[in-house]
């Protein structure tokens, strides 16, 4: 195979997983709390000479893309106005607690709701977790509740605890995984003071449709001009071949 194939397949093998990253973002356009992501590329450049007959080293040497990871957007989300007592929407570099059969994970959407054994859970029936990573306990049939501003939850005129908040020295180094949880080697760190949580609210996806479908379009073109260069190579070397053959 030639350089130029070489190339223009590792061009289409690095639009794929960007076309797999911006897919998915589109499909958690409506995903509370969630944030997109971006595919990071570098230059990969082969250690042999790739280019016979062209003098110098650094000349002799193919240059190919390569996506080497992901790298999330942490702009907020939209807020979305619900008036639930328990919907509540972080604002600040913060994520909430919640206890699952694997360890504590970490989640920015705040989808929460009283179970049979009135404990604040999230919609995997996970317990949100106090400073004291207890389960936040509340009557089932509790009319009046108040989270403020601070974490501070109010059942009645009842202070029943208060909303523990964190934040990782690195959120790039965060793990995602389904339902809007998140996994760390980290260990977290107390949330900044001047995180909020507002009650009634929920933060919306980050993801704004209209520059997605964009960038999947941009996507689609450059992927077909790489297969036109693969095509062309195919016919060259196909005449190329057809030629040699009329020749001997």
């Amino acid at each position: 195979m030639e350089n130029p194939s070489y190339l223009a397949l590792a061009h289409q093998s690095a639009l794929r997983r960007q076309m797999e990253t911006v897919a998915n973002n589109l499909a958690n356009v409506n995903t509370t709390g969630f944030r997109g992501e971006r595919l990071l590329f570098a230059q990969y450049l082969t250690p042999k000479a790739g280019n016979p007959g062209i003098g110098g080293d650094g000349a002799q040497r193919l240059a190919f893309v390569e996506g080497i990871g992901t790298y999330r957007d942490t702009r907020p989300g939209q807020a979305v106005k619900t008036e639930a007592p328990l919907d509540m929407m972080i604002n600040g570099n913060a994520y909430f607690v919640v206890d699952t059969p694997v360890g504590q994970r970490f989640t920015r959407d705040g989808n929460f709701r009283l179970d049979s054994q009135g404990r604040i859970v999230n919609t995997e029936g996970f317990a949100l977790l106090d400073q004291n990573s207890q389960a936040i306990r509340l009557n089932p049939n509790e009319p009046n509740i108040e989270i403020t501003k601070q974490g501070e939850i109010l059942a009645g005129n009842n202070r029943v605890g208060r909303i523990r908040l964190v934040s990782f020295v690195d959120d790039q180094a965060l793990t995602r995984l389904g339902g809007g949880l998140y996994a760390s080697t980290q260990d977290p760190v107390p949330a900044d003071p001047r995180a909020e949580i507002h009650q009634g609210l929920l933060e919306g996806s980050n993801v704004v449709s209209v520059t997605e479908l964009t960038s999947m379009l941009d996507i689609v073109r450059r992927y077909e001009s790489a297969q036109r260069i693969l095509d062309s190579e195919h016919d060259r070397a196909r005449k190329a071949i057809e030629r040699l053959g009329r020749v001997a």
